[in-house]
């Protein structure tokens, strides 16, 4: 079944590739040219099997089917126009040589391109080519091809000539054959319809023939067949060592529209890619599919072929005909090489008209797709430069167009991306906290005067567009009578990728607007390369010195933190509890409700505390607990500093949140009954209150109000904890 499917796949699409070739062939070699066309579908064909045969044994893809393609067909009849008209007046063979050269340095070059991409990994430079870029051209492609189909079905140029009556009935039948077919094609999408066409549209060439009365010698001699050709084979290896008679300085002067050819095949190549991966619904290697294509369009070109990569709709055609083996690219390639060898023939009955009205029917699948359909899947502004790309095509160029585009699409980008801003969150000191649990009086103080810190954390690639608009910002925020003054700007620069001149600029022109304001700047996670470029465009040392430095963003918070609780917090602090044994006497006190009877002394408090708590004195670094242990008693920082931290297999040790005199820790543990999720570190000498599991329950029995008292305690520790986890979220999240 493998066999018959693949077989009969193959021959369907090689009589498809060879109609095909012979369009690209009569494409090309027109006007002046006609009278090598049946060598021109020689090489092409020849080309074609190489081609076919390579990528065939080759491919990643056992179905793929390649061919020379149609974009490099349409440029490469460009520059066989241009070359016809640089050398009017010279031999006809010194023409078609120098037109062949062209052709084989297109397709060898076009090669070498394809196989160094891959040969270096470099297949995803060609995904960065803009969206609307691709369609201008693939849009001016179309155009081009309806105006070749023109030139193929009629000697007479474009312009008012083709409008007489003779003309028209040359090209007309072949317009609506196309018009027909694309239609058709548009309604279904069964595999056979396209062969089927094609065979209606010949015979009916022929019956109307038949009906005029006309014989096939007259037909012949007129033009309405690609022939008369030579008797024998398509195959004249002679053809091509005509390259020896070439004008090496014309083709020279095409080197520009050559080169188009490259770029264009590259973007060629990765719309048929990704087609092919969704098609066939399944990823390939990218580069190793342009080498194999590279080494087929070498050896292609080295016969004078166009350069010809996989083909998306001929490979969904034999996978629909069941063909998922290299034997359908095989079998094709095979009967190209039979009409290549003995079909000359038969080649020179085929109608103009219908190899014209196929051309016409691809130019206007490029057309509607880029120039109707994209209206309403495109904005406005890339909907537009598809018009200015082929505007300038058809004008000018494709390479001209090409550019042209590309920089319109990057100046679209710049003006687009300049809109987006660089902050992507913004927050105050008061909604944003470090991870530094202080004592509570210290956190009270910071919630109400944290105002005075702007955190702002930047995001993307900053340039003179972001870095303008940011100043501006920030400008506007110092200057607003309306929201408490800043004292403090934090800059988080860790989803910064890059920086440029300009924007380096815009920040000193920030520092200068700061100073004016006496407003401190902190700049966190600065990368080592962006501080180097700070350096090369002069930032002095006065400079320097107001600005901070701080290797991630909680470090710089905290040290803002710090800053605000040496300024206003030691008078505001004033009277508040600064231990444990006073946060509870205050709550005892409050549960006495103001009872002279039942209030007690602090230092009856500290005695009642005493003989259920074990202070505990720890050094540097020494380890308190472990993610994982079993935790069986509360702890309570008396003095000193612990470090909460995890351990991650890619970034190694990280800090989740610094304790300081007044936190605790362990009460998940004793509450929830869970093990331990990080370990806890004294990171300086510290002095703790440790609390066992076994003494909560004694003083539960033994003394319910002072228990009642704790439990309220560590309830509005674990309230402030969520109360400061939730600000954090809101932050980040609005």
């Amino acid at each position: 079944k493998s066999l018959l499917t693949g077989l009969s796949a193959g021959l369907v699409i090689g009589i498809l590739v060879i109609f095909v070739v012979i369009s690209f062939a009569a494409l090309i070699f027109t006007g002046e040219l006609a009278i090598f066309l049946s060598d021109g579908i020689g090489i092409l064909l020849l080309g074609a099997f190489i081609i076919g045969i390579t990528v065939a044994m080759f491919s990643t893809v056992p179905s793929a089917i390649a061919l020379p393609q149609d974009a490099p067909a349409v440029i490469m009849a460009v520059v066989a126009a241009a070359i016809a008209a640089a050398m009017n007046g010279a031999a006809p063979e010194k023409t078609f040589a120098t037109v062949l050269a062209a052709m084989m340095v297109s397709g060898v070059l076009t090669g070498i391109c394809f196989w160094f991409l891959g040969r270096f990994n470099l297949g995803q430079l060609v995904r960065f080519i803009p969206y609307p870029v691709i369609g201008g051209f693939l849009a001016g492609t179309g155009w081009l091809l309806i105006v070749g189909a023109i030139g193929v079905m009629t000697p007479e140029p474009i312009g008012l000539a083709i409008f007489t009556p003779e003309t028209l009935l040359r090209w007309l039948p072949g317009l609506l054959f196309g018009l027909v077919v694309y239609f058709l094609q548009r309604r279904s999408s069964h595999f056979l319809l396209l062969p089927a066409l094609i065979l209606v549209g010949v015979g009916l060439f022929y019956l109307v023939l038949i009906a005029s009365g006309s014989s096939l010698t007259a037909a012949i001699e007129s033009g309405w067949f690609l022939g008369p050709f030579p008797e024998g084979s398509l195959f004249r290896p002679t053809a091509v060592f005509a390259i020896r008679e070439a004008d090496w300085s014309v083709v020279a002067g095409q080197a520009v529209t050559i080169s188009t050819i490259m770029l264009v095949s590259s973007i060629s190549f990765l719309m048929n890619a990704t087609g092919l991966e969704i098609t066939l619904n399944r990823d390939f290697d990218l580069n190793k599919e342009l080498r194999s294509s590279g080494i087929s369009d070498i050896l292609a070109g080295l016969v004078g072929c166009i350069p010809g990569y996989q083909s998306v709709s001929f490979t969904a055609l034999g996978f629909r005909l069941g063909a998922k083996s290299r034997l359908a690219g095989l079998t094709s390639a095979v009967l190209i090489a039979i009409a290549l060898l003995g079909g000359a023939r038969l080649l020179a009955l085929f109608p103009r008209v219908i190899v014209g009205g196929f051309l016409i029917f691809v130019g206007l699948s490029f057309l509607v797709e880029w120039l109707l359909d994209s209206y309403f899947t495109l904005s406005k502004l890339e909907y537009a430069l598809i018009w200015i790309i082929l505007i300038i095509i058809v004008t000018v160029g494709f390479l001209e167009g090409v550019i042209v585009g590309t920089v319109v699409a990057a100046i679209f980008f710049v003006l687009n991306y300049s809109r987006i801003s660089i902050a992507r969150h913004a927050f105050s000191g008061s909604d944003y906290q470090s991870h530094v649990l202080r004592p509570r009086s210290h956190q009270q103080l910071i919630s109400v005067h944290g105002q005075c810190l702007q955190v702002m954390e930047l995001q993307g690639y900053i340039f003179f567009g972001t870095a303008h608009r940011f100043l501006e910002q920030i400008r506007t925020r110092i200057s607003d009578p309306d929201q408490p003054a800043i004292r403090f700007l934090l800059l988080d620069f860790r989803l910064v990728t890059g920086i440029d001149s300009s924007a380096i600029l815009s920040l000193r022109r920030l520092l200068q607007t700061l100073e004016a304001h006496d407003i401190q700047l902190i700049l966190t996670a600065l990368a080592p390369e962006i501080e180097e470029q700070w350096s090369r465009h002069g930032l002095n040392q006065e400079e320097l010195d107001h600005v901070h430095l701080f290797p991630e963003l909680n470090r710089g918070v905290a040290w803002s933190e710090q800053m605000i609780i040496n300024d206003v917090g030691e008078d505001s602090a004033a009277g508040a509890p600064q231990s444990l044994k006073e946060e509870l006497q205050v709550i005892l006190n409050g549960f006495a409700g103001g009872d002279d009877a039942l209030e007690m002394k602090p230092a009856f408090a500290a005695d009642r505390l005493d003989q259920y708590f074990t202070r505990i004195e720890v050094a540097q670094f020494h380890c308190l607990l472990r993610e994982g242990d079993q935790v069986d008693g509360l702890y309570f920082v008396e003095e000193g500093q612990v470090m909460v931290k995890a351990i991650s297999k890619d970034r190694g040790e990280i800090a989740l949140r610094t304790m300081e005199k007044g936190s605790a820790f362990g009460e998940i543990g004793i509450y929830a009954r869970v093990p331990a999720t990080a370990d806890v570190t004294a990171s300086e000498p510290s002095v703790l209150i440790y609390l066992p599991a076994e003494q909560i329950k004694r003083m539960e029995r033994e003394d319910p109000q002072l228990a009642a008292a704790f439990h309220h305690l560590n309830a509005s520790l674990l309230a402030e904890k969520l109360t400061h986890t939730d600000r954090t979220v809101r932050a980040l999240l609005f």
